[in-house]
């Protein structure tokens, strides 16, 4: 956006008006500034006009004057003020100066003309009757139509990434053209946008960059004004052909926009409009009739991605209205029904109105708040972001809660908080044409779809005159009837539909009475407590709880008795929340010793022991603070240990909790005498599954259950001399991203990796089994663990592709195994090892495979064999690309793992890595970007300093830190320490690194184990020898990065920084461990480590 001028010239009377006289009125507050100049400086930048006009209302109050560039307005955020502003006896629209130069484009259309030009008046009657009840009945089955080809192209493409604005756009776009001008731009006929989107696109982007042109540099923009000439022409040519093609069909029929435009008369002058005016107006709803509705839409999915507490409320909401249909055919009653779809869509449009802001004007010098004087023609800018976030709207603003529209809540709210469209007769003619579109289409969306955030996308908002999401992909996965059966939509927005499941197996099933919610919580940054958590809603189902699963960060002011039992599993990053548990975390801190009395609750960690320092830290203070603030802990809090036995304290911690819960919860008339099915496994009953020999060979549903996306491998090649005695195995990967989908530096790519054929072989010998054998899965019984293959498939792509083959047995699993063996000499063995494995609580060193080929004796059914093994997961590597220099390309540095085998004495094998040191240019890997967190990412200011410590390919992430210095300019001091074996052996990208600290990018640092450098083995020696620098440079605000072995190397540079505190600063031991907590603290020491 731009400054705002007047439609006249500043006069006397203005100035006059501008400040305080002596009838005791105060002048409008403005913030500081510079002379001549103003607010100038405020408004250069990349941020955009809402970050920067938010920034500079920070703490201004609801009004203040701003003055950029020679002009100046006033703006206004408070809702009392605002509904002065909208008495049109006092204020009209302001034809502000970005919209003066959009006249060139849509002239005196309804959006840009000015108040007093005949033409706005008289296409603003003629048109209104084109948004009556009676008409937009008549446009329902039109937008239908294109709902259902926006449908079909994701149903086409279930599965695989779609870009939701691009298609978003599309779909507005060609609504508006039938609808409006009964013209078909076939938009999803094509593999681009229509032409005229990309000349609308870059005419309204050139309209945003020239509001920020200084004055008097026009001159210099000449090209780009030249451009915007020709897309105005080329839009123009666009409607004069869809004037012309209407005009010889002969039709007169007023049905539509354009027919009334060219044959409905004018009741006050008789006069049609004329053939200029139906171009501005044609263009106006072409632009307008899409741009903000395609916006609305898109932030709306994109909340439904982060908020799947909300987005199962909706689903319920238009499962209970079309049932189990793929296709449903709505009403236009129907779209009125789907009350919380739009209470989405408001809240969606309270956070990111897509017009961003209104300008009005006095009609003659006025007074607004009883103090504030201000002249006819003041510009007067009503920013809707602030307004929309103001007080009036309650606690956590930020927050995404479609309950802010519920009718209560709408009731206690002043009227004028609320202003996306606009105000009085300028606003939003269209307004309700489109909501009825945008509400039928998320309706149809989450009906027919799941939606999947691929990509772990952060939201980034692309500003022209309006707003949108930036880059936003998902990935639609077709919902099955069992999704949509039985689901009934529950008040809390905490709560989610009752989902049919199968009944339990070998005990009574007990139903808890309808409508009654269990909450499960989870604090999650790499998946795992995340999908635990929507497990065990899944199985609350089954018990016939009310159940949904969130993040805690939704939890937030959230939870009561009324919220039922709460279940909590969340992990810790370096000892602090993960990114979606940080805000609960800070509000149970707030909490007094009542405050969440009645509030039933327990909690799972989930941890790594090998990180001993911060182990279980997040999940221990949960259940401290619930406890001190009043809740009742239903049962001990568990640790699962990822390194440990996780898979049997979770089945543990989860049998105790359905037996607490039924215990407590149950409902005597509601009981059946069904068996119940044991949770894990069991030494009774059937196996989980049956195998039956079919047909066809078609995998199952991994990929969508992780949210996969195929990436094409273009460079595969060795990083090492590996024909070096000291050679230790690396590879270098490159792999295209696919469209749409981003990523940023430091983040992680997630790949699925394949067992190897020499494992797979073991497998199928044991059991005698012939790998081009098809079966297929059937799952007797709901479990946690259950395999996502729901078609036909081989043995062999099975124990490929699904299963983790080399995972350690549990204690449950050996002693499984033991009861499985009837020979004496053989079975002692396994149960002493079970019994040695309980007692030491540390997990096997055998898989399940090892074991079964030591004791052949064991008679363990495949099906029972394939119920021990967990579902193959994807591993994580960090992106060692810069994605400003390559953003459609993610490169990787991948160390074969390979080390004896602590059980059979031979050679282990990491399943991931050797997978990848297998793959080739031309292949195809499943993978997924994940964030890191967000403390790992590089600062914001270039000029702070940064110390990159790593050991070797902990280089990775580095790699794309410095590839982003080189690219975008060098910033402050930047050391990078790296351990390598040999100088001739290991120098990881040597030639790159060494062009960039010649570019001045970064100083490196290697230490090389095998060839010690000035006595420098290890990283840590080198930062110890260094140390004056070092601690010049943490003097300075310095952020350190460690990356890799948490084993070994991190230790030991924690140690050699706390030497670096007591050597400089005469401290203790205490006080050294004291200053680097406070600079973990800060966030200026981060580590990304893993077990070594």
């Amino acid at each position: 956006m731009s400054p705002w001028e007047g439609d006249r010239p500043t006069t006397e009377g203005d100035r006059t008006m501008t400040a305080a006289t002596d009838t005791g009125l105060t002048p409008i507050p403005e913030p500081p500034g510079l002379p001549l100049i103003g607010h100038t400086l405020d408004f250069l930048g990349s941020e955009g006009f809402i970050a920067q006009l938010s920034a500079l209302a920070r703490g201004a109050g609801p009004i203040f004057r701003v003055r950029p560039m020679g002009q100046e307005f006033v703006c206004v955020t408070g809702p009392d003020l605002v509904a002065e502003l909208s008495d049109d006896t006092r204020f009209r629209k302001h034809v502000h100066e970005d919209l003066r130069f959009l006249r060139g484009l849509a002239g005196d259309g309804l959006f840009t003309a000015f108040g007093h030009e005949p033409n706005w008046r008289k296409a603003h009657d003629i048109l209104l009757p084109a948004f009556s009840l009676g008409a937009m009945r008549d446009y329902h089955a039109t937008m239908l139509d294109v709902a259902r080809e926006l449908v079909g192209k994701w149903d086409r493409l279930a599965g695989s990434p779609v870009d939701v604005t691009e298609d978003m756009t599309r779909l507005t776009f060609d609504t508006i053209g039938r609808c409006g001008f009964d013209y078909d731009f076939g938009s999803f006929g094509r593999d681009d946008q229509h032409p005229f989107v990309d000349a609308m696109s870059r005419a309204l982007a050139h309209a945003q960059k020239r509001s920020g042109y200084l004055p008097g540099t026009e001159p210099l923009h000449m090209g780009a004004r030249a451009a915007f000439d020709r897309d105005v022409a080329y839009m123009g040519e666009v409607v004069d052909t869809v004037i012309r093609e209407r005009r010889a069909s002969g039709d007169t029929s007023t049905h539509d926009l354009l027919g009334r435009m060219l044959h409905t008369t004018d009741p006050v002058t008789g006069q049609t409009l004329d053939d200029l005016n139906i171009r501005h107006q044609v263009i106006t709803f072409l632009i307008a009739g899409h741009e903000t509705t395609s916006g609305a839409l898109s932030f709306a999915l994109h909340y439904l991605t982060q908020h799947p507490a909300v987005l199962a409320r909706a689903q319920a909401e238009v499962d209970a209205l079309w049932g189990d249909t793929d296709s449903p055919d709505p009403s236009y009653g129907d779209v009125g029904k789907l009350r919380y779809v739009r209470q989405v869509l408001n809240e969606g449009l309270r956070l990111w109105p897509t017009a961003p802001a209104y300008v009005v004007e006095p009609l003659a010098d006025n007074v607004i708040g009883g103090r504030h004087a201000v002249a006819a023609g003041t510009p007067l800018l009503v920013f809707t972001p602030l307004l929309h976030r103001d007080a009036a709207w309650g606690d956590n603003v930020e927050l995404f809660d479609p309950e802010r529209f519920s009718p209560e809540r709408e009731q206690d709210r002043p009227v004028h908080a609320y202003k996306p469209f606009g105000s009085g007769e300028r606003a939003c003619i269209g307004r309700q044409f489109a909501l009825h579109e945008a509400t039928l289409v998320l309706g149809l969306l989450i009906h027919r779809f799941r939606l999947i955030d691929h990509a772990g996308y952060r939201l980034r908002v692309k500003e022209t005159l309006t707003v949108k999401p930036d880059g936003f992909t998902l990935t639609p996965v077709r919902r099955s009837s069992a999704d949509r059966r039985s689901v009934q939509a529950n008040a809390s927005p905490l709560s989610a539909p009752v989902a049919e499941a199968a009944p339990p197996r070998g005990a009574a099933t007990v139903l808890r009475a309808p409508g009654t919610a269990l909450t499960v919580l989870y604090g999650s940054n790499l998946g795992t407590c995340a999908a635990l958590a929507r497990h065990l809603a899944e199985e609350g189902s089954g018990h016939g709880f009310t159940t949904t699963a969130a993040p805690l960060d939704e939890a937030v002011a959230a939870l009561s008795p009324d919220s039922g039992p709460v279940l909590i599993t969340a992990a810790s990053y370096n000892g602090r929340p993960t990114d979606d548990a940080a805000r609960f975390l800070d509000w149970l801190a707030t909490l007094g010793p009542d405050d969440l009395t009645g509030v039933p609750y327990a909690v799972l960690g989930v941890g790594d022991r090998n990180w001993a320092a911060t182990y279980q830290h997040v999940p221990t203070r949960i259940d401290e603070l619930m406890h001190a603030a009043g809740a009742t802990r239903m049962l001990d809090r568990a640790a699962a240990d990822t390194s440990g036995d996780y898979a049997g304290t979770v089945d543990t911690w989860t049998a105790h909790a359905w037996a607490h819960l039924l215990g407590e919860y149950a409902n005597p008339t509601e009981a059946t005498t069904e068996p119940a099915p044991a949770q894990g496994t069991g030494t009774s009953g059937e196996p989980l599954y049956s195998l039956v020999p079919v047909a066809s060979t078609v995998t199952g549903g991994l990929t969508e259950q992780h949210g996969l996306s195929p990436m094409t491998v273009l460079e595969s090649r060795d990083l090492v001399d590996t024909g070096h005695p000291l050679a230790r195995p690396k590879r270098f990967l490159r792999v295209a991203l696919p469209e749409g989908l981003t990523y940023r530096t430091g983040d992680h790519l997630a790949v699925l990796p394949r067992n190897p054929d020499r494992l797979v072989n073991r497998a199928l010998a044991r059991f005698g089994l012939d790998p081009e054998q098809t079966v297929e899965l059937r799952p007797r019984r709901r479990s946690r663990s259950v395999l996502p293959v729901d078609r036909p498939l081989t043995v062999c792509r099975l124990l490929t592709e699904f299963v983790e083959l080399q995972a350690p047995a549990t204690r449950e699993q050996i002693r499984l195994l033991a009861e499985h063996t009837p020979c004496p000499p053989e079975q002692r063995p396994l149960a002493a090892l079970a019994e040695s494995v309980e007692n030491e609580e540390v997990p096997s060193a055998h898989s399940v495979l090892d074991l079964l080929e030591a004791h052949p004796a064991c008679a363990l059914p495949f099906e029972r064999y394939l119920e021990f093994l967990p579902v193959l997961r994807p591993r994580h590597y960090s992106i060692s690309s810069s994605a400003a220099a390559a953003p459609g390309e993610a490169d990787l540095m991948v160390a074969l793992l390979e080390q004896p085998h602590r059980a059979t004495g031979g050679t282990f094998r990491g399943v991931a890595s050797e997978y990848l040191h297998r793959v080739g240019a031309g292949d195809t890997l499943l993978a997924r970007v994940l964030p890191c967190a967000e403390a790992f990412r590089p600062p914001a200011d270039p000029a702070v300093p940064v110390i990159m410590i790593s050991a070797g390919t902990g280089l990775a992430p580095f790699r794309g830190f410095i590839a982003d210095r080189v690219h975008e300019g060098t910033g402050g001091p930047a050391l990078c320490y790296f351990g390598c074996d040999h100088e001739d052996v290991d120098y990881l990208h040597r030639e790159e690194l060494e062009a960039a600290e010649r570019a001045g990018a970064v100083q490196l640092r290697p230490v090389f184990s095998q060839a010690p450098q000035n006595g420098d083995r290890y990283v840590q020696d080198r930062i110890t020898r260094e140390g004056e620098e070092v601690w010049d440079l943490l003097e300075r605000g310095a952020r350190v990065y460690v990356c890799g072995d948490g084993r070994a190397m991190a230790p030991g540079v924690r140690a050699a920084l706390h030497g670096l505190h007591t050597r400089f600063t005469g401290s203790d031991s205490a006080g050294a461990h004291a200053w680097l907590e406070d600079l973990r603290e800060q966030g200026r020491y981060v580590e990304d480590v893993w077990a070594g």
